[in-house]
């Protein structure tokens, strides 16, 4: 149309879905046995498997070729990543300094994606005399994808290229994972049972009640944040250069660029999770880092919530219960993941933990 302008490029950024794209799904499976030991006592143990196949993960289907972009560094010792998109069209995408006039980032959803998780779990009830029942869940677990999750955290493949480059554990693997939880109807109206009447209106209805969990932590990725293999998403994997320690998140530890070249800074006396100068996020040039996805565990969690009640009897078909609820009981420090990006300020450092102590009261009325 005459006088009318056009962007260049013509299409930035789209988001597209695969024009052959498939229904997701899933098989699960799952056996197991239940064993009473003694007559309270009942053991149960159980195998859970779930796979999921063809889910939706995103990827740049016109992502910078790798080949161009070589072409480009060799001729002038500088890239343009958007003149090597397939689709650019850049009229010379060999020449840095060309402008695209085509399609850049096409983040297109397909159906490339793959899950596998297989469960151990073990369940032990008991009841005990008095109204005392006690449960034990214990699950042994792996989870392993390529994409944890449709546009989830790092949603993009690593290597646009190379999909099977982001097999690892799942973002939201907890490898081990104990509840025990426990109930107690107690009997403080025992001896008032067949005497002072007010005293044993005053005792019963109590109840006790409270749940222990105890996992691993989940896993993350050491991103270099270098931008060294030209696809312009830093995703990009810090080098694995040492071995791997991890740290007590309340110790206190003191670092340097010299010796931990993924900080931007020295830093003084700061809670690190795990030791960077196992890492260079320094790549080489077209490179994408030599360390896997999801090869550090964060935090592991203790938590303990407990209930303390009572029931007030008003008439045959009427109560009321009151409640007080402590969440993290013990105030127990839970921490969240460290910072993983390199050349952030606060690069191998943990700077958040999750809610305190939280204590609630509740007030239900039964008819």
């Amino acid at each position: 149309m005459v006088g009318s302008t056009f962007d260049v490029p013509a299409i930035s950024f789209a988001y597209v879905v695969d024009p052959h794209f498939r229904t997701p799904y899933s098989e699960n499976a799952n056996f197991g046995f239940q064993y009473q030991l003694i007559p309270d006592t009942l053991i149960e143990a159980d195998y859970v498997g779930s796979f999921s196949r063809k889910s939706i993960v995103t990827n740049d289907v016109n992502a910078p070729l790798p080949s161009i972009l070589r072409q480009q560094f060799a001729a002038a010792g500088a890239i343009n990543p958007d003149c090597a998109r397939l689709l650019a069209g850049c009229p010379n995408p060999t020449d840095p300094n060309s402008s695209p006039t085509g399609a850049l980032q096409l983040l297109t959803d397909l159906s490339a994606g793959f899950s596998s998780s297989n469960q151990f779990q073990l369940t032990v009830d008991k009841r005990f005399s008095h109204g005392f029942n006690i449960r034990g869940a214990f699950t042994l677990a792996k989870t392993i994808d390529n994409q944890s999750g449709f546009r989830y955290n790092s949603s993009l493949f690593t290597d646009p290229f190379s999909p099977s480059f982001d097999r690892g554990l799942a973002n939201f693997d907890v490898s081990r994972r104990l509840v025990i939880s426990g109930i107690w109807k107690l009997p403080l109206d025992l001896p008032f049972r067949n005497g002072n009447g007010f005293a044993r209106r005053l005792a019963e209805g109590w109840e006790v009640s409270g749940i222990a969990s105890f996992q691993t932590g989940t896993p993350f990725t050491i991103f270099s944040s270098s931008g060294s293999s030209g696809e312009n998403i830093f995703l990009e994997r810090a080098d694995l250069i040492g071995p791997l320690h991890t740290f007590d998140p309340r110790s206190l530890h003191s670092f340097d660029p010299s010796t931990a070249d993924c900080l931007p800074a020295a830093v003084s006396n700061a809670q690190f999770y795990f030791d960077p100068t196992a890492f260079d996020c320094n790549n080489a040039m077209f490179s994408f880092g030599n360390s896997g996805r999801n090869t550090l565990r964060g935090p592991g969690r203790n938590n303990f919530d407990l209930t303390i009640g009572r029931t007030f009897k008003l008439a045959e078909s009427k109560s009321i219960e009151f409640r007080t609820e402590f969440f993290n009981a013990f105030n127990h420090a839970q921490f969240f993941n460290p910072d993983h990006s390199g050349f952030d300020s606060n690069f191998g450092q943990i700077t958040q933990a999750r809610a305190p102590r939280i204590i609630q009261f509740a007030l239900k009325f039964y008819f």
